[in-house]
């Protein structure tokens, strides 16, 4: 009866540790110096359905570190990765349209710009740098300049156009 007992709780044991799952890669410990709290101000112009405006110049977002590089822009008002657009008088948003920024950290300058929801997301959705823009994080008043589209399957060009400023309101 012990022997069986025994055999019956290593099993259960072996079968414990084989279901666990493993641990999610913890997020970066040590906050990169682009992290933090920023007020937006800016322009976006939606190409396809001009009934998608700028919300205005009051909105908050964090700048999550994602690595020593990089970080995602998370609207405070959403809670998830996303840029507030006004719709009439509504707030709306893009669905799954999210921005990963990646700096060159020995000159500040933006070097690339994906969706976060995926390169393209599943509804067609990307986020593409555009070159004409400033695109650099001032390391004295922490602003950020930068000008990106977003393009969208069976869209032709660039759905939607924004040039922006993240002024730097504090820590988050």
């Amino acid at each position: 009866m012990k022997i069986r007992l025994i055999a019956f709780i290593a099993a259960a044991l072996l079968l414990f540790n084989a279901c666990k799952k493993d641990k999610p890669t913890p997020a970066p410990t040590t906050n990169n110096k682009y992290d933090g709290k920023y007020r937006m101000e800016g322009t976006l112009t939606d190409h396809h359905d001009a009934s998608f405006v700028w919300p205005g110049n009051t909105y908050l977002y964090n700048l999550v570190t994602t690595s020593p590089t990089q970080i995602k822009l998370v609207s405070i008002d959403l809670g998830i990765d996303g840029h507030l657009l006004k719709n009439g008088i509504n707030l709306t948003f893009y669905g799954t349209f999210g921005l990963l920024v990646n700096f060159d950290a020995a000159t500040n300058k933006i070097t690339s710009v994906t969706n976060s929801y995926g390169q393209p997301s599943l509804n067609g959705r990307s986020a593409i740098l555009d070159p004409s823009g400033i695109n650099t994080w001032d390391p004295v008043t922490k602003t950020v300049k930068i000008k990106y589209w977003m393009d969208e399957v069976g869209i032709a060009g660039h759905r939607t156009s924004f040039d922006e400023t993240w002024v730097y309101v504090g820590a988050r």
